[in-house]
């Protein structure tokens, strides 16, 4: 029998573990414990707990109790939360582009740019090193995945296998590890590098032969930056002092351009070598477009990841999905995974879903749907005059057009948008919600997880269309093509994350409108694929707008 563990006893100081947590908690308990002792017991959990359970604690429960783990998010944001309520217990390593250099503190030089990477610059202790070190040394070494799998991929770092993985938000972990091994040669590139945009072929494995024939340019090409970057140097300045002096705009345009080329080449090397892999051309008509050579599966880089990182794995998130979904995605043993679920600790009435119907809105629909469908959005402006909001827009072409026509309906309406134009424009806008004293509203295809915006701040929510992947994007079809349940789940924990921003702990509460007619189809067609602390909300919802169309 298996010992315990006593998990509980390293609970985060200062706070009380909820009955959702220590249920999980629990659970996890006896698996680990088995799992330490019988090297045949499943060795990865998956954790499913709703907005308000406080997986964030149970993280840091698991990962203190370790003493040795790796801590990985989605996004930079939630390592900020993570060192905003846990602190010195962790240490996070973020990008060099995240650190200024301080051998130049007047010029706002990246550490991407600083001395140390510069042509004959020393190794050095910049912000961004010690963060690395520490965080290499450090009990919990905390960063985003992508970031983790870069620096295991193609920098080449030793990251030593720890007791503990942790990845919180790991619905994302596919597409982060599709993005990480991507080629992508935007235009520009191709135009410096191969003299002009490759040609648009029809298969990935047609693109091998041709871009072997280009590893020697590319290789020629970096050799050449090199040679540019230490003839910037005047001969009559000492090289000391020419290091003493911040980079020029022509230096670090240099380096950036150098950086880029090694990650390409590092990524087309793996490319060109993985020859038993399926991959996916994604290379739009337009002039401009960026040429991308994408993995159709993951299967052998997640399945890697989790053997060689640690002894045990955690998978965090809202909803995973299926067993057997997850784990023939990551590559790993459907026997090998344990599930640990728990429901919504909130009262329905705290986390109401409103079904008000517009249309079934599609991208060929939407262009006769958009009228009513703003026209509906008005009006539940209308209905919530005093109260902070969050508008879920169906991509940012049509959020664009949505704040521009309320804004001709009502200069007042206009005053309380805040429209988030660009995924890189969210924390600012995050923060003007957060200060402003109106009854602000945010407008955005881009919100839908990783913001928390607990009472005041958001009371109610529009959720425009359903966010189902896009299946103009060739790797999204044919990923559907072969897996058809991957398509419903991706919908699923998409509109689950969006449903997730409107209640945050036990003294909350907020309504979530969904104006989209897909949604009725999508739960009943799809109601075993769905957590029951969001059906408990959805159902009811459908149940008022029609209860002779929809039935247990």
């Amino acid at each position: 029998m298996s010992t315990a563990l006593d998990l509980l006893a390293h609970f985060p100081a200062g706070a009380t573990p909820r009955a959702e947590q220590r249920r999980l908690l629990a659970g996890l308990d006896d698996a680990m414990a088995e799992a330490l002792e019988d090297p045949a017991a499943p060795r990865v959990f998956l954790v499913e707990g709703p907005p308000g359970v406080g997986k964030s604690h149970v993280a840091m429960t698991l990962a203190r109790w370790s003493g040795d783990a790796y801590l990985l998010t989605s996004q930079k944001l939630l390592q900020d939360q993570y060192e905003r309520e846990f602190g010195g217990e962790l240490q996070i390593v973020k990008g060099r582009d995240n650190y200024a250099c301080d051998h130049y503190p007047g010029a706002r030089v990246p550490t991407s740019r600083g001395l140390c990477r510069r042509p004959r610059g020393p190794l050095c202790q910049c912000p961004y090193v010690r963060a690395k070190t520490a965080a290499l040394g450090g009990p919990i070494f905390c960063t985003n995945t992508a970031y983790f799998a870069t620096l295991r991929h193609w920098h080449a770092e030793h990251l030593r296998k720890r007791r503990l993985l942790i990845i919180d938000e790991a619905h994302n972990l596919e597409s982060q590890l599709v993005s990480v091994f991507t080629v992508a040669f935007p235009r520009e590139q191709m135009q410096a590098w191969f003299g002009a945009a490759l040609p648009r072929l029809p298969s990935a494995d047609e693109y091998r032969p041709l871009l072997v024939e280009h590893l020697e340019r590319l290789e020629g090409r970096r050799a050449a930056i090199g040679r540019e970057l230490e003839a910037l140097r005047p001969p009559e300045i000492a090289a000391d002092d020419f290091l003493r002096m911040p980079p020029s705009r022509a230096e670090q345009e240099l380096l950036a351009q150098r950086d880029e080329l090694e990650g390409a080449l590092a990524r087309l090397r793996y490319f060109v070598d993985a020859e038993d892999q399926e991959w996916v051309v994604r290379y739009p008509p337009d002039p401009a477009a960026t040429l991308e050579l994408v993995p159709l599966s993951v299967a052998p880089m997640a399945s890697a990841l989790l053997a060689d990182t640690a002894e045990l794995t955690v998978l965090s998130s809202a909803y995973l999905g299926h067993r057997a979904v997850v784990a023939e995605c990551f590559g790993l043993a459907e026997d090998g995974l344990r599930v640990f679920a728990s429901p919504s600790p909130f009262a329905l009435e705290q986390r109401r879903i409103v079904y008000r119907p517009v249309g079934a809105l599609s991208r060929a629909s939407l262009p006769a749907l958009e009228p009513a469908l703003f026209t509906e959005v008005a009006a539940l402006l209308a209905a919530h005059p005093r109260e902070k909001g969050l508008i879920h827009a169906p991509s940012y072409a049509v959020g664009a057009r949505l704040v521009r026509d309320l804004a001709a309906r009502s200069p007042l309406t206009a005053r309380r948008l805040i429209w988030v134009e660009s995924a890189q424009a969210k924390g600012r806008a995050l923060e003007q919600h957060r200060a402003s004293p109106s009854p602000t509203v945010l407008v955005s295809p881009s919100l839908r997880e990783g913001v928390d915006l607990p009472d005041d701040f958001l009371r109610f929510q529009i959720v425009t269309k359903l966010p189902f992947p896009d299946l103009g994007d060739p790797w999204t079809a044919e990923r559907r093509a072969r897996d058809p349940r991957w398509y419903a789940l991706e919908t699923a924990k998409a509109l689950l994350q969006a449903y997730g921003r409107s209640c945050r702990h036990a003294g909350d509460h907020g309504v979530t409108y969904v104006l989209d007619a897909h949604f009725e189809r999508f739960v009943q067609r799809y109601r075993t694929l769905l957590p029951e602390w969001f059906l408990d909300a959805a159902e009811p919802a459908l149940r008022a707008r029609g209860p002779e169309r929809f039935a247990d």
